[in-house]
Order: structure tokens, then sequence, then C-alpha cells
């Protein structure tokens, strides 16, 4: 994902927030229409395969899987798995771990920034 522009950044930390606040199906939904991909599906419980994971994305069944409802609010967790969809639904494989661990931390660093800008002066 080399867009790096203000509008992606606001989507991935409007996305932050969704997930922060309880919201994960709402940010991938948004996120999905921002990129024009179909929406994950989220489910808890991890496949056979996957259960020392935290998350773990399906492309057969476009869900991503997570260990408990801990990782329901779990930005990282959520996005890490959310750019393992994307790549598959755009085509473009490159969805390796590096990858998607830097996709989630730069949605991280968007929504601290934005937050920085909104606190209170003291």
């Amino acid at each position: 994902m080399k867009n790096t522009s203000t509008e992606e950044e606001e989507q991935l930390a409007r996305a932050v927030q969704l997930i922060l606040e309880g919201n994960p199906e709402q940010a991938l939904q948004e996120l999905s229409k921002y990129y024009k991909v179909k929406p994950p599906r989220l489910q808890i419980g991890l496949p056979k395969r996957c259960k020392r994971a935290l998350g773990c994305y399906v492309p057969r069944t476009q869900t991503i899987h997570l260990r408990s409802s801990n990782e329901y609010t779990d930005p990282f967790v959520i996005l890490h798995e959310y750019y393992h969809h994307l790549r598959s639904r755009l085509g473009r494989h490159r969805g390796t771990e590096k990858h998607a661990d830097q996709y989630a931390l730069r949605a991280i660093k968007a929504w601290q920034k934005h937050q920085s800008r909104h606190q209170p002066s003291p």
C-alpha cells in the first residue's frame, strides 16, 4: 500500500477509532468502501490451522477470524488481517506478514497523529 495520501490517513485513523470504540465491522465497511472491495466478515474463534495466532484471515471465506473477543477492539490485529484481505481482493499478493504489520502500524500512527492535533492545549 504505497498510497500515503492525507485522505487515506484520515480513513485509517477513523478505522482505528471505530475499532477502539468496539465497532470493527463499521471500520471494515468504511475502509472497504474507500478501497472499493467487498468487506470481510469478522468471526470470533480461530480455524484449527491458526490456533496460535491472535487473528487469521481466510481468503476462501473472506473472513477475519479473531482468537477471542479481546481482539475485537485491537486495531493492530484487525488491520493486520484486513491487509491480507485487501491484498487478496485486489489481486496483488505481496501480503507478507511484514507488510501487514506495516499497514496496521501506519494506521495506528495516523490515529495518534490525528489525536494529537485534536487535544486541547494545557
